[in-house]
């Protein structure tokens, strides 16, 4: 028992699960400080934290977890589906055509599980759909708040971060799953995906972790006098 829980420990893909529990702590400590966006994102935190550990509970118990994969997949799309809804601008065609994009991929998904991959199987199909899907939410926030002139909050700064770390780790992670089916038939030769695909998980959480502080607790201005005296 002991043993297995050792080798969690150092497996490098466990540092941003660490890096994810310490976001979950802090949001959960903190939950009325975060806005309603922040307060969606945590929610898809917990759920991703949970299903990290279910995961590797589930890899030496059965060893199978490729169904919590597919469970995954679907929360991962509704949960940060619900955070772009919070903060893309009314005029976008994700927020206009919100319940029929949603519901469309959502059934997609679904009938990806029933008829072609199943629960046993590694679902790249609906994986690579759904990483698209937020590249695109991603893309549209990112064209809108430059175009406009939004006001330089410390909430409207993170998420601009969290928005460039969701780009950065999806658009990574989606040429990973995408050449999944490669790296089964080369008998793991591309395995390094995986790797850099960690590495780009990591960086996220960081990011994720670092904004969730800055807005837990927001960087105090110096007041005018205080400057003076520095100055002088």
């Amino acid at each position: 028992m002991w043993h297995i829980i050792w080798n969690e420990l150092y497996d490098s893909t466990t540092l941003p699960v660490i890096c994810l529990f310490c976001s979950c702590v802090l949001a959960a400590c903190y939950w009325k400080r975060l806005p309603n966006p922040m307060q969606v994102l945590a929610i898809f935190l917990f759920f991703n934290l949970f299903i990290e550990i279910a995961a590797r509970i589930a890899s030496h118990v059965w060893r199978q977890n490729l169904p919590l994969l597919h469970l995954y997949t679907l929360g991962e799309y509704l949960l940060l589906s619900a955070f772009y809804w919070q903060i893309l601008d009314r005029e976008s065609v994700f927020r206009r055509y919100f319940r029929w994009i949603v519901g469309g991929v959502f059934l997609l998904v679904v009938l990806n599980t029933v008829f072609l991959q199943k629960l046993t199987e590694f679902n790249s199909y609906a994986k690579t759909l759904v990483q698209i899907l937020i590249i695109l939410y991603a893309l549209d926030y990112a064209f809108r708040f430059s175009e406009q002139s939004l006001s330089d909050t410390v909430l409207n700064r993170m998420l601009r971060l969290i928005n460039a770390a969701i780009l950065v780790y999806y658009c990574g992670s989606l040429f990973v799953f995408m050449s999944s089916q490669f790296e089964i038939k080369t008998q793991g030769a591309l395995r390094i995906l995986w790797h850099i695909n960690t590495v780009l998980n990591l960086i996220f959480h960081i990011i994720v972790f670092y904004a969730l502080w800055i807005i837990t607790f927001p960087p105090q201005k110096l007041s005018s006098s205080s400057e003076q005296a520095s100055s002088s």
